[in-house]
């Protein structure tokens, strides 16, 4: 997976295919924002198109991090989008280290899940961005179940 993958017109392509959204991310999150901790939202509209990105630097404080700041970073992003309804949310956490981190991946998946769930915003997919790849991570199966009967988060 990488943006070099991406055809010309993806920005007119549903964000909902998982090859798509992990080549986006790949070109949204650059390695300096992986290496220093970055969390990205990308805002889609009602049919699951990009329609902005927004950035949330997590340097500084990247080794402390908690599920509960999973909340903290999103609060402004989901404030945005209860205004505009239909809308959907790709998350994607730019990080260091090796490309699996089950305890720190897997708690910002649920945390990122439960909240999109109790905001009623659709959560398409959770991508980890590490210096050398790109990939899914399962979400709960409440929300997988969700997403697959088209009832977002």
């Amino acid at each position: 997976m990488t943006y070099l993958n991406l055809p010309k017109n993806w920005s007119a392509l549903s964000l909902s295919d998982p090859e798509l959204a992990a080549d986006v991310v790949d070109l949204f999150v650059n390695e300096g924002e992986r290496r220093r901790g970055v969390f990205t939202a990308l805002i889609c509209d009602e049919q699951d198109r990009y329609l902005a990105a927004i950035g949330i630097d997590l340097s500084g404080h990247f080794n402390d991090l908690q599920p509960s700041d999973c909340a903290v970073a999103l609060k402004p992003v989901l404030g945005a989008l209860q205004e505009y309804p239909r809308r959907s949310l790709l998350l994607a956490l730019g990080r260091p280290g090796p490309p699996e981190w089950p305890e720190v991946d897997t708690e910002w998946a649920e945390a990122a899940t439960h909240i999109c769930q109790a905001a009623t915003i659709n959560l398409l997919g959770f991508y980890i961005a590490t210096p050398t790849e790109v990939h899914a991570l399962n979400l709960p199966a409440a929300s997988s179940a969700r997403l697959a009967a088209g009832t977002g988060c």
